[in-house]
């Protein structure tokens, strides 16, 4: 929990940082969105003992950014918000196909190497706040919010290239680093690849 209260007071902080610093310089703000195509799976442990393979699922997804320079070009932060969902898909040991799907705003604050030749690399931790969670088994959808933590603290690393007419292009993983599993005896930590197109709205 302590770990958990001081991650989310570097992403706030961060994300002030960002903001106090757009005030001081105009011309160093860059806002704008990104959305792309995410893959994900749960990595729940439970089901190696039931004999029930697990899948990536692909899902949809976005945040708005805003980027503050740091560093002059060389170093900058980005604070998001947006959208994103983890799940995965189940078959096996007999039973009918299954799938479960995480809805989660997320909150990232990621610093930016923006000189590596074209491409800018980052990295940076991420909070995310469960909105819903659903299991579908055949016709049948059941809310299983209640087996999943309402916050997820994860890690996040990528890398983007800007393109011409503002836009922009790039991919990064997402690797939870808490337990989001609330049932006993139980662990997943989820990973998400996600590749994205974005706009560039001002800058």
């Amino acid at each position: 929990m302590k770990l958990h209260i001081l991650l989310t007071a570097t992403v706030l902080a961060c994300t002030t940082l960002g903001v106090l610093a757009q005030d001081k310089d105009k011309k160093r703000k860059e806002i704008g969105f990104i959305v792309g195509l995410q893959r994900s799976n749960l990595d729940y442990n439970a089901i190696i003992t039931t004999n029930v393979a697990e899948e990536a699922k692909t899902n949809i997804g976005g945040s708005f950014f805003l980027n503050s320079r740091l560093i002059g070009h060389f170093i900058t932060l980005r604070t998001e918000l947006g959208f994103y969902s983890k799940g995965g898909t189940y078959t096996g040991a007999g039973a009918a196909f299954s799938e479960t799907n995480l809805s989660y705003v997320a909150a990232p604050a990621l610093l930016l190497q923006t000189k590596i030749g074209f491409l800018k690399a980052y990295a940076g931790p991420q909070m995310g706040f469960l909105i819903t969670a659903k299991s579908k088994t055949g016709n049948i959808e059941n809310d299983v919010k209640a087996a999943f933590k309402t916050t997820e603290l994860s890690g996040v690393i990528g890398a983007e290239m800007n393109l011409p007419l503002r836009l922009m292009a790039g991919a990064r993983y997402n690797f939870a680093i808490n337990n989001i599993s609330e049932i006993p005896q139980g662990t997943s930590r989820p990973g998400m690849y996600m590749i994205y197109v974005g706009l560039r709205l001002r800058k």
